[in-house]
């Protein structure tokens, strides 16, 4: 996925501990501004998030946000394993070690508050998807998929990112391709609107790189729009800081 510099609105807002922050357009920015609530979504497996990178991300959000949730995905992982060629068994394996590493290094980052610590939870998608707010976003989520195509289009657009930047990237198959659904779609409510799910009047989806559905939504030309209150912002390492791996949605 390639960033449109166009969409971005560098907003210089006091220490960036070593992050490069960018919002999705003007409503974007304000929202930024008030800086009522973050969500930091995290994929785990992705090496993108190391210890460095994540320390500096949740730093950067205890400066600019009041409150912030911390989200890492534990959903539908084994089915792409699966997809892959590995047995239920291996794969089921594999993800309980992904999922222990990535809170380890979800710990030590929010160790690195102090204080500000109260201000953040931290919590795997899978609990978030028992909520009824999030229940109920889905569902509005699952009915815009059928109608509205431009939407439609986005989430398959992000399906591809997803599947195409697994660590091998080759051998795409319809098995991928149904995975890489379930994945997005277990995550799309968070972009559609966070500020729902975790009951707060403004939120800002923060995430190291643009997305099809960010980008969909952030241009706002589309009959299905994301929910009132809803930005979105870029922050990734500056120019000098920690950089490289592989950047997968």
């Amino acid at each position: 996925m390639r960033d449109s510099p166009d969409m971005l609105n560098t907003v210089p807002l006091g220490e960036s501990h070593g992050m490069q922050s960018e919002a999705l357009g003007e409503e974007s920015e304000r929202l930024w501004k008030m800086g009522e609530h973050a969500l930091i979504g995290i994929s785990a497996g992705n090496s993108y998030f190391s210890q460095h990178r994540l320390t500096a991300l949740l730093q950067w959000a205890a400066h600019h946000f009041k409150m912030t949730d911390v989200v890492y995905v534990d959903t539908h992982i084994d089915d792409m394993q699966i997809a892959d060629g590995r047995d239920p068994r291996e794969a089921a394996k594999s993800v309980k070690r992904t999922l222990k590493d990535v809170r380890r290094r979800i710990h030590r980052a929010t160790e690195s508050l102090g204080p500000e610590i109260a201000r953040f939870r931290v919590r795997p998608l899978s609990e978030i998807q028992d909520t009824p707010e999030y229940q109920a976003v889905r569902a509005r989520v699952d009915q815009a998929v059928q109608y509205d195509e431009p939407f439609a289009a986005a989430c398959r657009d992000m399906v591809r990112a997803v599947v195409t930047n697994r660590p091998d990237g080759e051998g795409i198959s319809d098995a991928h391709l149904e995975a890489g659904m379930k994945y997005v779609m277990a995550e799309a409510p968070l972009f559609v609107d966070s500020p729902g799910v975790f009951g707060v009047s403004t939120s800002v989806l923060c995430y190291h790189m643009l997305t099809p559905v960010t980008v969909h939504f952030a241009g706002g030309d589309t009959e299905y729009q994301a929910a009132t209150g809803q930005g979105y912002v870029v922050v990734r390492p500056g120019e000098g800081e920690e950089r490289g791996g592989p950047v997968v949605a």
